[in-house]
């Protein structure tokens, strides 16, 4: 008899809130993520990849196919989400570039310099 192999990557979100984690757990990921955000400015991507997928264990989110992850910085609502980099809607406000989250972009999408 054959038996399947289940991974418990479905059941994990495949976004997070901070304010949803312990207070220790979101600072956590939040260096991390300006840490992987500093390598990756400096093109040391394995370095960066390597912090990002620390984050993807830490928070628990499902990991994203690219493995990067993104933090919404949207103007409109300031929700902060963690979630797939590949997923990321960004629009210039001045010379400042900010992400949306899917949600966000959905419900409230901006555009900049409107």
């Amino acid at each position: 008899m054959g038996h399947a192999v289940m991974t418990h990557t479905q059941n994990q979100p495949r976004e997070i809130h901070p304010h949803r984690l312990s207070a220790p757990i979101a600072n956590q990921a939040n260096e991390l993520l300006d840490q992987a955000d500093q390598y990756a400015d400096n093109r040391e991507l394995a370095a960066s990849a390597l912090l990002h997928h620390q984050v993807i264990n830490l928070i628990g989110i499902r990991p994203p196919a690219s493995g990067e992850l993104a933090r919404c910085t949207c103007q409109a609502c300031y929700c902060a989400a963690i979630f797939d980099a590949a997923k990321a809607r960004t629009y210039l406000d001045g010379t400042v570039e900010f992400v949306q989250c899917e949600t966000c972009a959905d419900e409230h999408r901006l555009t900049g310099d409107e």
